[in-house]
């Protein structure tokens, strides 16, 4: 399964799809007022203000930060709430951080990928280090969703098969049971009947005259 602590994986798809470092409509009067903070119980993004003058300082939630003009996320955060494995980290003033989102590929990715050197397998962007196959959160997440809806689909058919078998079993079994009934019925009905001859009655003598 890809979700660790939390149930679910609706909070996870808006992480991903969140813009994050917009101005936050709550305290725009406020210096640095960017929304870099992500509530995993309440499912959406707030600015640093929102923490101290709301309940999410009892809930759980990430901070953001840019790594080369894009979204990444302190790996030792999200791994309590996250199955990261598999995914490309970067180290960042010494800690180890995962992109939300797939950077853009170079031109040579193609080329990259025809000489054998590891690439993501959701966007074929080139992977630094093994055992590694995402370069994303959100390219592991697709990737996963995949895999879960193929296997709903293969287990859908697998009980439609078998219901139709065991329907075809039991139409057999009532086909058979009919005509035995039917032959039952025509042995019964078309058994001929013994000629019983009854005695008219005791035989008398004539009188002697």
């Amino acid at each position: 399964m890809l979700i660790g602590g939390k149930i679910g994986v609706d909070w996870v798809e808006n992480l991903v799809n969140s813009k994050f470092f917009e101005s936050c409509g709550y305290h725009r009067e406020l210096r640095r007022n960017e929304k870099n903070m992500f509530c995993i119980d309440c499912n959406l993004c707030f600015c640093k203000h929102c923490v101290t003058n709301s309940s999410h300082c009892f809930h759980e939630w990430l901070q953001i930060c840019k790594y080369v003009y894009h979204d990444v996320v302190r790996l030792h955060e999200i791994q309590k709430h996250l199955n990261c494995s598999e995914i490309q980290t970067y180290k960042i003033n010494g800690e180890k951080a995962i992109h939300l989102n797939p950077r853009p590929q170079s031109k040579d990715s193609k080329t990259l990928k025809l000489k054998g050197i590891v690439a993501c397998e959701a966007c074929g962007r080139h992977l630094q280090d093994l055992p590694n196959r995402f370069c994303s959160i959100a390219c592991k997440v697709s990737i996963d969703e995949n895999i879960c809806k193929e296997r709903q689909k293969n287990f859908v058919s697998t009980q439609i098969t078998k219901f139709d078998h065991s329907n075809e079993n039991e139409s057999c079994i009532s086909l058979n049971e009919s005509s035995e009934v039917i032959q039952t019925w025509c042995i019964s009905t078309l058994k001929p009947t013994k000629n019983l001859h009854k005695r008219k009655g005791i035989p008398r003598r004539a009188p002697i005259c």
